[in-house]
């Protein structure tokens, strides 16, 4: 079955499982949010099909994020050579703090890793890049292609510092005061924040309502055309950014080309043509009926629904994988043993 959009969903499931509310034409909205509610548990559930993908990352520090649309890193190959000649191994991964839990942190080290321990998980970050240290920056705020333009109405809101000073994100401080860290966009080409000594950034935050096309936030650097990525894909009424980042040891600054298998991350459908990568109906259909009973405190039922959601994911999964599939052998005389005459 093909991969269906917001709307696909909408219109085969909306009078099946759809509450009072979300019927109809007008009711499309409040069906999408019935989604939002019910999807995000149903992706989490396990690695169906579609909800894995691949993602290259390259860096030349210390630490790297992987995309938003991203929960987690399963598998990663890395080539820390940054030459022309391919150099990849695979690479573990590691959970948050685990070289601090064994050796303690080597503050002189900065951001860096053993390369023994591969990829270290840090938690999260406010900015997909992180700024160059000793350099200072201006913020940008641009569309997104096939966009020419910032939407014409919604606010960013950034706190930033220059080192000593934090922005203020009031109503009355908008980017074009020196300080000011409100991005208020209105059809612009692009906006800047009035302070090119920015160093840092602790929060990026979308104003209270949607925007009408994604934005992104970019670090240019003061004095230089290189520019580094601060935030994609801004548009979320009151979302605030958190990128999964990770370190590794790259002491020597090269360029490390990473090949990630990716586990995929539920987000929120805003617009009728966001794709829901869960392409089973009836599983979609369970997860919404098992949402409504759980609702109105109907435990047994719930519990039945999610039950046979998770069975028509996993026989959907079955059935993808084909021949393809993992086998267990037993040997009956143990590793490198034999046996006499054994059938």
């Amino acid at each position: 079955m093909a991969t269906l959009t917001a709307q696909g969903v909408t219109d085969a499931l909306q009078s099946v499982c759809g509450s009072p509310a979300a019927q109809g034409t007008e009711g499309a909205p409040q069906f999408r949010r019935e989604l939002n509610l019910a999807l995000p548990r149903l992706y989490n559930m396990g690695m169906w099909r579609d909800l894995v993908f691949e993602d290259v990352v390259t860096t030349t520090s210390s630490t790297f994020t992987i995309p938003d649309n991203a929960e987690s890193i399963i598998s990663a190959i890395a080539d820390g050579d940054g030459s022309s000649t391919d150099y990849s191994f695979p690479r573990t991964i590691r959970s948050q703090f685990h070289d601090y839990r064994l050796f303690g942190r080597d503050d002189t080290a900065g951001e860096h890793t053993l390369a023994a321990l591969g990829i270290v998980d840090d938690g999260y970050s406010a900015t997909v890049e992180e700024p160059v240290a000793g350099k200072t920056y201006q913020l940008t705020l641009s569309p997104i292609s096939p966009e020419s333009t910032l939407p014409d109405s919604g606010d960013i809101f950034i706190t930033f510092s220059d080192g000593s000073v934090t922005s203020d994100v009031g109503d009355l401080y908008d980017h074009v005061t020196n300080n000011g860290g409100k991005f208020v966009c209105g059809g612009q080409a692009s906006i800047s924040s009035a302070k090119t000594t920015v160093v840092s950034i602790s929060e990026i935050r979308v104003g209270t309502s949607d925007l009408s096309a994604p934005v992104r936030l970019t670090w240019e650097e003061t004095g230089s055309s290189t520019s580094l990525v601060a935030a994609n894909n801004l548009q979320q009424a009151n979302q605030i950014t958190r990128y999964r980042r990770y370190r590794i040891d790259n002491r020597d600054d090269k360029t490390v080309t990473l090949r990630l298998l990716l586990k995929r991350k539920f987000e929120k459908l805003l617009s009728s043509t966001d794709v829901v990568y869960v392409s089973s109906l009836n599983a979609i259909k369970h997860a919404m009926l098992g949402n409504i009973a759980e609702d109105n405190a109907d435990v047994e039922r719930a519990n039945y629904h999610w039950a046979v959601c998770r069975a028509l994911l996993d026989e959907q999964l079955d059935a993808h994988r084909g021949a393809a599939k993992p086998a267990v052998n037993f040997s009956p005389a143990g590793a490198g043993g034999s046996t006499i005459n054994i059938m």
